[in-house]
């Protein structure tokens, strides 16, 4: 099972899509929309998506399994088939030669933003509800000044689980972060958490939304967590 890490291109993003909608399914996600999502729907954020590939200081990422045929999402070219997906950013970014920070402030992080293109089923204010304090509590915990890496997007297809696509795109960013001397950030859920843990990172605050109020039970959980770089660990 040979996995390969690649760049996500404009004919990539149906791929993306499908896999981040499929992996993120769950009560929330019915919560958030007001029935099934349609083909139209999903084909609308795809298209959507491409814009976000232009985005400075962005990096997508996508792991193929070359010894399984391109699914019907992917580009005929793929040389197999996507089974998982990451997008990262930069945070705080100062333009050079100024002291004011520029470019992906902290609350407008990639994964917190509505997108341009809203699906008809899309419930925009228990999307408003569920982001809010998830962007505040961003902004509180990394502030707007010191530059930083963060962890927007990660998906791994059910049926390609436990294989080590996710280890590979994660280590991408590990790599990228100390390279850097950056401080990462990520948003984590329960299930998730102890293998953001394996590889550093610390939670250091967790907000909740009730599901109730919204017609759902229980309540959807975020760990805000962070990771300093190696070499500062190391020193």
């Amino acid at each position: 099972m040979p996995l390969e890490l690649h760049k996500i291109t404009p004919a990539d993003t149906l791929a993306w899509t499908r896999i981040r909608a499929i992996a993120y399914y769950g009560p929330t996600h019915d919560l958030l929309h007001s029935g099934p999502i349609s083909e139209s729907s999903i084909q609308g954020v795809a298209e959507d998506r491409k814009h976000d590939l232009a985005k400075p200081n962005t990096w997508h990422w996508k792991i193929v399994d070359t010894d399984l045929d391109p699914s019907d999402d992917d580009p005929p070219d793929n040389c197999g088939r996507t089974i998982a997906i990451a997008v990262w950013s930069m945070h705080n970014v100062k333009a050079e030669g100024s002291n004011e920070s520029t470019a992906i402030p902290a609350e407008k992080a990639d994964n917190n933003d509505a997108p341009v293109f809203l699906p008809p089923e899309l419930r925009l204010d228990a999307l408003t509800s569920l982001l809010n304090p998830i962007r505040a509590a961003q902004k509180e915990v990394m502030g707007t000044e010191k530059q930083y890496f963060m962890l927007n997007q990660f998906a791994t297809h059910p049926d390609h689980q436990s294989r080590g696509a996710g280890s590979l795109l994660l280590n991408w960013g590990l790599q990228k972060a100390d390279e850097e001397g950056l401080v990462m950030y990520l948003d984590a859920t329960e299930t998730g958490r102890p293998v953001y843990e394996k590889r550093g990172f610390k939670l250091v605050r967790a907000t909740e939304w009730d599901r109730v109020p919204w017609g759902g039970q229980g309540r959807d959980w975020h760990g805000q967590m962070v990771r300093q770089p190696q070499d500062v660990l190391s020193s």
